[in-house]
């Protein structure tokens, strides 16, 4: 729930709930990126590293959970 509080300030108006095309359809631009993976660190205290800034860890909720699993 906090990962689509997180999408949704980034994006407001946005549909993101069962969505799996966050970053193919074009939901998350590349800024937007940025500035989530500085919201998803600083709220879950992790670390991502560079190589795993792609985009098959960002296209829905539970690729993003399983990315900060795998930082813990």
């Amino acid at each position: 729930d906090k990962i689509l509080e997180i999408l949704k300030d980034i994006k407001p108006g946005t549909q993101f709930e069962g969505r799996e095309d966050f970053i193919s359809g074009k939901l998350l631009k590349s800024l937007d990126l940025v500035t989530l993976l500085s919201e998803l660190e600083d709220e879950f205290d992790i670390e991502i590293p560079v190589e795993d800034v792609v985009p098959e860890n960002f296209e829905s909720v539970s690729d993003i959970i399983k990315l900060i699993e795998a930082c813990k």
